[in-house]
């Protein structure tokens, strides 16, 4: 009597299972990779897509030419003892000419801010410099090149006539180069130039009007040169 009732049930299952398989229909309600949009030639690939590791919030970034004079601004290197006022953000000597190595330089600023702190460590909201240098991004922060070094470079690259890189004016520190970019616009750096303290390894893309600098390896932008004035 089980035998029997055994053998009925596996054969309706199996009925079932034929019934299902023969229904017209049946494949196209088998799920796709959300990654795959049917009718576009998109290419499944596989995997979710990442995002990207650009922030979008770039706002509040200061400029190429706002971090630079930030950071090349002359700062205290002895400690503060605390007894002349911390200058509030936009003020104080953290306004004092910029680097020896640019035009108007003038001596090391005298201690200011908290007891103990240094110019490069006072707190933000007492130091213009500090404030401005802490909004850039680690790959933003600019090299440390004197106008000089900066004019050889922007005139080498200029020297060649070739175009700029398809949707290089829209590209700052920080930006990553699109594999198109990276591929066709991206090149070493003029032979001229290219032993200049901290360019040595970089790249170049050229855009209207400016020079971008690029970690060819991370494909980042890392410095931005415009003509000077």
């Amino acid at each position: 009597m089980k035998s029997g009732c055994l053998s009925g049930a596996g054969a309706a299952l199996a009925a079932t299972l034929i019934l299902s398989m023969a229904t017209p229909g049946h494949a196209d309600e088998t799920p796709t990779n959300p990654g795959f949009v049917p009718g576009t030639g998109q290419i499944n690939p596989g995997v979710p897509q990442q995002p990207t590791s650009q922030s979008s919030d770039v706002s509040n970034m200061p400029s190429p030419e706002e971090a630079r004079a930030a950071l090349m601004a002359p700062v205290s290197k002895q400690p503060s003892t605390g007894d002349a006022p911390a200058a509030t953000t936009g003020t104080g000597a953290e306004q004092a000419p910029p680097h020896p190595g640019m035009a108007g330089a003038t001596n090391e600023p005298p201690p200011s801010g908290p007891i103990g702190s240094f110019g490069q460590t006072i707190p933000a909201k007492f130091s213009k410099r500090n404030d401005v240098l802490d909004r850039v991004p680690i790959m933003a922060i600019p090299l440390p090149l004197t106008d000089d070094q900066r004019k050889q470079i922007y005139d080498a690259v200029m020297a060649d006539k070739s175009q700029p890189a398809a949707g290089a004016d829209t590209l700052r520190p920080a930006s990553e180069l699109s594999p198109d970019q990276a591929l066709t616009g991206m090149h070493p750096l003029p032979t001229s130039v290219r032993d200049i303290d901290g360019v040595t390894r970089l790249y170049y893309v050229k855009a209207q009007g400016k020079v971008l600098l690029v970690e060819p390896d991370v494909r980042t932008v890392v410095g931005e040169i415009t003509p000077s004035k």
